[in-house]
């Protein structure tokens, strides 16, 4: 009891660990199920399905180093490292089978699994958990005749060099709505820099469209530590962004006049990874900076899509026509007319009555 006690714990610390792994497992494996053995894709593991076990050891040493960035304060010995191992079930569903093993690391972050039992047909990863987060490496599989396997985890520090931080693709959906365009900022950032990069510091600044309203970030649950400030269309972003890629999204509303506007958007890098989509048959889109580059279909709804030309100019130029009006504009229109009117006729009737009034007063 209490060993059914301990492993139903062990498993739920490492729940967040599990899925994490399990998204990365079900692209690397296949399922083949025959005679009552699971056998992995020949593309991803070098061995095929046999009928019968290859001949191999019993026993394996799995062994490896925390490794840490420069910048990174986190002292290497001491670490809890736990060796994972996932399995394809009947169903052909990936499964946990739970931690095999849980070691320590030395002085120099180090650690070693010793007679790990083979399993050909197994995955298996390497994780460790640091002040809450979770760090693993890559997922691997045993291979007959190996007598051990070496995987490293790695560990990134913080830095706040956000010059650093690249913009690698910028996308524009815009899309009509009554007296408005709502438009949706598709933000790729990349952080090819061994060290996690923190904007609270120096933030991150986007210069957008005079005029906006009703501005949101639209997140996911790994951006819920994002912290944003919108003053004077000047749009400061402070994260933590990790290495690799990061996708920010927001989206804000642009009033239209008379089914016109017009769309001046500065950037800090140069045109060329700048795409605009609309929904084809709605909008009309002109710009000197753009060129129509076809249609995209998203959702089951097809986009008409424009990309940059070559130059080095940072902003964007969008003039948008067939925006659907409100009926109040030509009512406050109308009104104003009218009022003209109004004041024109009494304009005359008053300067031709003052000027009756000075024939009387002069004849008199």
């Amino acid at each position: 009891m209490k060993h059914y006690l301990y492993q139903e714990n062990t498993l739920k610390y490492f729940e967040t660990f599990f899925c994490f792994a399990l998204s990365m497992l079900k692209q690397a494996l296949k399922r083949t199920y025959q005679l009552g053995l699971l056998t992995f894709s020949t593309a991803l593991l070098p061995f095929t399905a046999f009928s019968e076990d290859p001949p191999r050891l019993k026993y394996i040493t799995v062994k490896g180093q925390v490794r840490l960035s420069p910048a990174s304060e986190i002292p290497p010995e001491g670490l809890d490292v736990v060796l994972l191992k996932f399995v394809l079930n009947p169903e052909g569903e990936v499964t946990p089978i739970g931690p095999q093993g849980r070691v320590k690391t030395n002085s120099l972050g180090n650690y070693k699994f010793v007679k790990v039992p083979t399993d050909f047909r197994a995955g298996f990863q390497l994780g460790t958990r640091v002040e809450g987060e979770l760090y693993s490496s890559k997922i691997f599989f045993m291979k007959a005749g190996e007598k051990f396997i070496e995987k490293n985890i790695f560990i990134p520090g913080i830095s706040s060099s956000v010059e650093k931080l690249e913009t690698s693709k910028v996308s524009l959906v815009i899309e009509p709505g009554l007296g408005t365009v709502t438009v949706t900022e598709v933000l790729l950032f990349n952080n090819s820099t061994p060290d996690k990069i923190d904007t609270s510091t120096k933030l991150l600044v986007q210069k957008l469209p005079v005029g906006i309203e009703n501005f949101r970030l639209i997140g996911n649950k790994s951006l819920k530590s994002i912290k944003h400030q919108l003053k004077d269309q000047l749009l400061k972003i402070a994260y933590i962004f990790p290495t690799g890629s990061t996708q920010i999204i927001y989206q804000y509303v642009l009033p239209e006049w008379f089914g016109r506007l017009q769309i001046n958007r500065e950037f800090e890098h140069s045109l060329e990874i700048v795409e605009v989509f609309t929904p084809i048959d709605r909008l009309q889109i002109k710009s000197s900076e753009l060129f129509f580059s076809g249609k995209q279909t998203f959702n089951e709804t097809t986009f008409l899509s424009w990309k940059s030309k070559i130059s080095d100019s940072n902003r964007l130029n969008l003039n948008i026509k067939n925006v659907p009006t409100t009926s109040l504009q030509y009512a406050v229109v109308s009104v104003i007319i009218i009022i003209l009117l109004f004041g024109s006729v009494a304009l005359f009737y008053w300067q031709r009555l003052t000027k009756e009034n000075n024939s009387k007063m002069i004849n008199s």
